[in-house]
């Protein structure tokens, strides 16, 4: 079961948390991105290789959750939700952290500000503004994934 280990306290598995969460989306984001055309290699690979940083790292500090639904089975089946809270809070919001991070500061979205104040009321986007959308995104060139081949 997830729960602070090794005298860590609840802020510091908290920070954790977050910290290995954080790393692991922006992971994702940065290997799952259509708008890079760099060869990236295998998106599966470095993602893989993520999660097992974040557990080797994380391991002993909390037990590394990463996942919400990886510590409340376990929760469950015990019955002990005493320090439950760190593993929802800490990936939620080091989900939104490294969202933030990617989409503003690392690769942000080329919009104008219309297309911004829309997204921002919850405004749909129009069919033709999705067709015109369509078009110009099959124009651009996709990147390609390193493939494995025999020797």
């Amino acid at each position: 079961m997830n729960q602070p280990s090794n005298n860590a306290t609840e802020g510091q598995a908290v920070t954790v948390e977050i910290i290995l969460t954080l790393q692991l989306v922006l992971c994702i984001y940065a290997a799952t991105d259509d708008r890079r055309d760099d060869n990236v290699g295998s998106p599966s690979l470095s993602i893989g290789l993520s999660v097992v940083v974040g557990h080797l790292v994380g391991i002993y500090f909390t037990g590394c959750s990463m996942n919400p639904a990886r510590s409340f089975g376990p929760a469950l089946v015990v019955g002990n939700f005493n320090t439950h809270w760190i593993f929802w809070i800490g990936p939620m919001v080091g989900a939104i952290l490294a969202s933030l991070i990617y989409n503003y500061v690392l690769c942000p979205q080329e919009q104008s500000f219309s297309e911004k104040l829309s997204m921002l009321l919850g405004r749909m986007p129009t069919l033709r503004e999705v067709e015109e959308d369509w078009e110009e995104r099959q124009e651009q060139p996709r990147r390609k994934s390193m493939e494995l081949q025999t020797l």
